[in-house]
């Protein structure tokens, strides 16, 4: 995944990187295209070696921006297979606007990472979500794309807490499905926008059944030592390497041991503190609720990365472990 923001527009908060058009108002679908700089396509060319004479690359193709000329490195985006199917800006937008936005402003950021490798459009659903007097959660579409090929055309449902942004992007659990909605670089914008619509109806579905979880994770007394608990579930140790393996492995596991103790004490110090940033995030309640929070506010707000944090917050490994933080949470319910 590329390891910067390229171009990006924002409705609200001032992004951490500082980077982005501002907007005074959320965009429609046509504002986001040209707010995001995403007023440009792809195509395929064929590869070929540089040797004399050069020979033909029959299993892999370039995907290249057409705005730049194939002289500058920065057109080629990436190598994929020659079934590859890009799905173009403008077609992912269309399809995108047809589930949710319908021509409206719903559009509160999006533009693309890198030279244009990954995009992504984040809209506002309709209803907010109340889990308690001055904590409101928003729920959120995200939709990301690849025109490299490391990412599937990917929906999820992500919500966002108001009082102090943390983000948290969800694998929603249905009667058909069990993971996020994810699709192949070969379907069709049209068979795209019939699936993505029952996906969407299934998500604002769920959106409203979420107030129930929340509310009931602000309802259970969560303290520290039961924090340590999850987060030792959510982080756990990897296992010793055997006596006789290398030196170079050895460390590897104490460098490993060591990543992970100092994520868990980062992870109790936001519970027990807050974050003393621009938000000024409070110390989290000693609820269920407060430890998820602690997670998520973490990962958005404390977590030192390598990329781009905000990439790894929505949909990189930050997001991965911020779900599962979710669904240990939900255990807990149980």
């Amino acid at each position: 995944m590329p390891d910067n923001v390229g171009e990006m527009f924002y409705y609200g908060e001032t992004p951490w990187h500082k980077k982005g058009t501002q907007l005074p108002q959320p965009a429609t679908a046509k504002e986001a295209i040209k707010a995001g700089r995403l007023e440009w396509s792809v195509r395929l060319l064929p590869i070929q070696t540089t040797e004399s004479p050069p020979r033909r690359i029959t299993r892999r193709v370039a995907v290249v921006r057409d705005d730049l000329k194939p002289g500058n490195p920065n057109a080629v985006l990436g190598v994929v297979y020659p079934h590859f199917r890009p799905l173009q800006n403008a077609e992912a937008v269309e399809v995108f606007d047809a589930l949710l936005g319908h021509g409206q402003r719903v559009y509160h950021t999006g533009g693309y990472l890198g030279n244009g490798e990954v995009i992504w459009l984040l809209a506002k659903l309709p209803a907010s979500i109340t889990v308690a007097a001055n904590d409101v959660v928003e729920p959120y579409m995200l939709f990301t794309n690849s025109h490299d090929g490391t990412i599937a055309i990917d929906f999820r449902l992500t919500t966002v807490r108001v009082v102090c942004q943390n983000t948290l992007a969800l694998a929603m659990r249905g009667e058909q499905s069990s993971h996020i909605f994810k699709r192949a670089h070969k379907i069709s914008a049209e068979t795209l926008k019939v699936e993505g619509e029952k996906f969407y109806q299934f998500c604002v579905r769920t959106s409203a059944d979420l107030e129930n979880k929340f509310r009931a994770m602000h309802s259970l007394p969560f303290g520290h030592d039961q924090l340590a608990g999850l987060v030792a579930d959510l982080l756990p140790l990897p296992r010793p390497p055997a006596r006789l393996q290398s030196d170079a492995v050895r460390k590897q596991y104490e460098t490993r041991v060591q990543k992970i103790t100092e994520v868990r004490k980062g992870i109790a110090t936001v519970f027990a503190e807050g974050c003393n940033n621009d938000l000024r995030i409070p110390p989290a309640e000693q609820t269920l609720w407060g430890a998820l929070n602690a997670v998520t506010a973490f990962v958005d707000h404390k977590q030192e990365i390598s990329g781009d944090r905000y990439a790894h917050i929505l949909f990189g490994s930050g997001a991965t472990l911020k779900q599962k933080a979710y669904e240990l949470a939900l255990a807990q319910l149980q």
